[in-house]
This record gives structure tokens, sequence and C-alpha cells, in this order.
């Protein structure tokens, strides 16, 4: 009877210490250039309590995760009485970009988001300035023309009706007609005419 009484006090005291384990990640986020080597370390709330660790990666925190695989660039340290568990990714590259999770006995912690972003000379930088502000130039030049270019035509089109619809400084409406002149025919006229103090005679029917 106390055999069977002090079995079920260790096995619940292994339940509640297995039920109360917490695991924290170290450092939380990471921001670094490509090329660099980053060390992410998973701690437990109970330092002696042995642990199996596993290391899974995924791309958002909401996301699904898959077990990460290890290799010469991708090293796991596993937990000891005096040491943490631990990750280690050396020469980092944009595709090493994630969420990585540690899975202590079936508990995961937090994650630690790893950002890795590509490697900026000054030179490049100031080139791609340059392109950028010619760009901006190229842009504004284009649309000036946009703007002046119909402005232009619209002028030259109202200009072009206006010379159609233009009169003539010169009047050639009878040109090529001849005009006869009357000569001194008012001359023969004047001498045709009678006499103004000449007595008029008027001749009566009866008369004939």
């Amino acid at each position: 009877m106390h055999y069977l009484l002090l079995t079920s006090s260790v096995m619940a005291l292994i339940y509640i210490t297995e039920g109360h384990i917490q695991v924290f990640q170290k450092p939380r986020f990471f921001g670094v250039k490509t090329g660099r080597s980053v060390k992410i370390y998973c701690v437990t709330s109970n330092p002696s309590l042995p642990a199996q660790v596993e290391w899974k990666i995924a791309r958002t925190y909401k996301g699904p995760s898959i077990p990460l695989k290890t290799s010469q660039r991708i090293i796991t340290m596993e937990k000891t009485s005096t040491r943490n568990a631990s990750i280690t990714i050396r020469t980092v590259n944009i595709e090493d970009s994630g969420i990585y999770i540690c899975k202590l006995n079936n508990t995961e912690g937090p994650g630690t988001e790893l950002h890795v972003s590509r490697h900026s000379d000054p030179q490049s930088i100031l080139k791609r300035s340059r392109i950028k502000d010619m760009l901006i130039i190229l842009q504004g030049f284009l649309l000036t023309l946009c703007v002046i270019v119909p402005l232009v035509l619209f002028y030259k089109q109202e200009k072009k009706e206006d010379a159609v619809y233009d009169e003539p400084e010169v009047d050639h409406t009878y040109e090529g007609l001849e005009i006869d002149h009357c000569g001194d025919i008012y001359e023969d006229i004047s001498t045709l005419a009678p006499d103004p103090e000449a007595v008029w005679e008027v001749e009566s029917p009866d008369q004939e």
C-alpha cells in the first residue's frame, strides 16, 4: 500500500513538472545581411529536466512548420545540464528567412524570426539612385512633350484654317475684261442738245 502511494506521488510529481514546463527562445528576432552567422538559444524553465529538442521552421507565425534538416551550414546543439540547446546557421542567405521554432519535450517555444536582406554596396546604392533620378527626369520630359505636341498641332491647324479664308489683297474680279470708253460722247451729246431759249411750237391736231 505504501509502495503504491509512493509510486503514485512520484508519477504525479513528474506529470506536474512536465506539465508546467515553459520554453523560451533567445533572441526573438534577427535581422542580418547575407553572409552573416546567427545563433538561436532554446531555454527551458526547468534546467535540470532532461529534454529532447527538435527544431522546426515556418515561413510565417501562423503558417505550417516543417522539421529543420541539419547540414554543414545548420548545426544544432543538444541540451545538457550545463548548456542550453541552440541552433547555429552559418553564412545565411535570403532563403534562410523564416520563423525558427524550438520544440522541447513536445512543448513548442514562441519562435525566433530571422530576416535576411541582401548586402548593399554603397557604390551600387548610389548608382541605383542616379538611375532612378534619370528615370524621373525622362518621365517629366515625356510628360512635357505629351502636353506641348498637341498644343503645337492645334495651333498649326488653326493657322491653316485661317489661311484658307483670308481675303485677297488685290481684287482680280474684272481682270481680263475689256472696258469700252465712250471717248467724246458727252461732247457730241451737248452739241445736239436744243437751245433753251428757242420757242417751242405745239401743233394742234386740228391743223392737219
